[in-house]
């Protein structure tokens, strides 16, 4: 009977630089994983948070090793070692929002969902048990799919970061909070994706998400 993905999550803020993070697949593969996960790894907002990305093609600087190479450079030569010893890689694919102070939200503020004084609105999780209560980000912005006339734009966007990606050599993305993308976004990503490379693995964490909200996901692929 066929194994499922055995995944390790490597946090990069636990290991350290990218030249670290090769020193761990000898024990990673010798564990039996096949997989690993690495939480987001570019520049981030004032906050520091990995989830408030800043700048999705840049490093972030607590990771980039003494190579004296161009990030992905670096990153690269990792995920051809983990490919040598038979462990795909799969990154954090955040889309559903931004840090507050990214080039993003600078450079394209129409992209954005926004406060009624025209701020920019941060996301939030409501309780599972009273939807009155709600946990908000506010080193996050809220990226807006609604259907729109900007939509378009903002989903080629990110359809082209995953194509980056993936020549990059990444085998997979773990799409933080997927409940907060329409399905139909996520299928052109998929398919942007696998475009590149046809078994590119997708999956969604729904963690937070109202049932309704996970079942709207069906059909996402």
């Amino acid at each position: 009977m066929p194994q499922g993905a055995r995944i390790y999550n490597l946090f990069p803020l636990l290991v350290g630089d990218v030249k670290a993070w090769e020193g761990h697949l000898d024990h990673i593969a010798g564990m039996g994983f096949d997989w690993i996960f690495l939480n987001p790894i570019h520049a981030p907002g004032f906050s520091g948070s990995l989830y408030a990305v800043k700048d999705y093609y840049a490093l972030h600087p607590l990771f980039e090793d003494s190579s004296g190479d161009e990030p992905d450079v670096m990153v690269g030569r990792f995920l051809k070692a983990a490919e040598a010893r038979g462990i795909r890689v799969m990154m954090d694919l955040v889309v559903n929002h931004t840090a507050i102070d990214s080039l993003l939200a600078d450079e394209h503020p129409e992209w954005f969902k926004h406060e009624a004084d025209g701020s920019l609105a941060s996301p939030y999780a409501v309780d599972p048990t009273d939807t009155s209560k709600r946990t908000v980000w506010g080193d996050l912005a809220e990226l807006d799919y609604d259907e729109r006339p900007e939509r378009r734009a903002l989903v080629e966007w990110f359809a082209e970061l995953v194509r980056h990606y993936v020549r990059l050599g990444f085998r997979g993305f773990r799409c933080d909070a997927a409940y907060k993308v329409p399905k139909d976004v996520w299928r052109l990503l998929i398919s942007a994706g696998r475009k590149e490379n046809d078994d590119v693995l997708f999956i969604a964490e729904n963690l937070g998400s109202l049932q309704e909200e996970t079942l709207a996901m069906r059909g996402a692929g």
